[in-house]
């Protein structure tokens, strides 16, 4: 048997540590997955696509949007943790990525089995009523459910949700009762908050809009740092009196921990292009 000389051995040493930053180099060869932890048609299925579509053009290979629901949107998670650290798999995490763990068991660190790429937006929501409850602002709805224990009902798209945290925060603050109904996700419960089988729903703007334009729905305040200009005459949760009563959102983009720097600075750099594109934006 051959003995590898000294000058041999170094060489495939330095081959062995290059051999990830050209796999990274040559980063993507073939499509990306972007999990989503809620259904199809919800806000979080809708920033996602805007996202994957100039990311598509700019990375060359398909960027695939999967929604995943399920376990209070934590399956979409372990989901990516059960995958390699290449880059191929990413999740569209919100706050629910770091609240869920600390309402049920689940097989992940949140913060150390990933890796952040992207922020891709902050959320705004607004707090909704369907027009047979008869508050006009978020004060009257307050008043109502205390005479009323028992009779509001609110859209709950997940535990650990922002507005699931939002709704239970208003009520425990204010001491009023408004029972949770759990749905995997927003669009599964708009239809019993459109006909009146429930009663309040904290909905993101883009959801809620159509509908509070239409009169199906009532908007009492806005969970914003300031008006929407889409709803200028709706007060923010600050203007109506209940500013230590809000729960914004986030939408980070993320991967598994030990993905290559070198893929995590090629899918961040293709984000803020995307982010950067004026269509997108106007999408988002």
């Amino acid at each position: 048997m051959r003995t590898p000389t000294r000058r041999a051995t170094l060489g495939a040493l330095a081959a062995f540590a290059a051999a990830p930053h050209a796999r990274a180099q040559a980063y993507p060869a073939k499509p990306i997955r972007i999990l989503v932890p809620y259904p199809v048609g919800g806000i979080v299925d809708i920033v996602t696509r805007a996202l994957a579509d100039p990311m598509q053009a700019d990375l060359g290979q398909p960027v695939v949007v999967e929604p995943k629901p399920g376990a209070n949107s934590t399956l979409a998670t372990a989901m990516v943790t059960q995958a390699p650290a290449d880059g191929y798999t990413l999740v569209m995490a919100t706050i629910a990525h770091v609240v869920a763990p600390l309402l049920q068991a689940v097989s992940y660190d949140p913060i150390a089995d990933f890796q952040s790429v992207a922020l891709v937006a902050v959320a705004t929501s607004v707090a909704t009523v369907n027009p047979a409850v008869p508050a006009r602002t978020l004060k009257e709805l307050v008043e109502y459910g205390r005479a009323n224990p028992g009779k509001l009902h609110y859209l709950n798209p997940g535990n650990g949700s922002s507005i699931h945290l939002s709704a239970e925060l208003l009520k425990n603050r204010y001491k009023f009762d408004m029972v949770s109904v759990p749905y995997r996700g927003i669009p599964p419960g708009m239809t019993d908050l459109l006909e009146g089988r429930l009663q309040v729903g904290l909905l993101p703007t883009t959801l809620a809009l159509q509908h509070v334009q239409a009169g199906k729905l009532r908007a009492l305040a806005v969970l914003a740092d300031k008006r929407l200009s889409t709803l200028p005459d709706v007060p923010t949760f600050a203007e109506a009196g209940f500013a230590d009563a809000q729960v914004m959102s986030w939408y980070v983009i993320a991967v598994r921990a030990g993905t290559p720097a070198p893929i995590v600075e090629r899918l961040h750099g293709s984000a803020m292009k995307a982010l950067g594109n004026a269509e997108t934006r106007d999408r988002l």
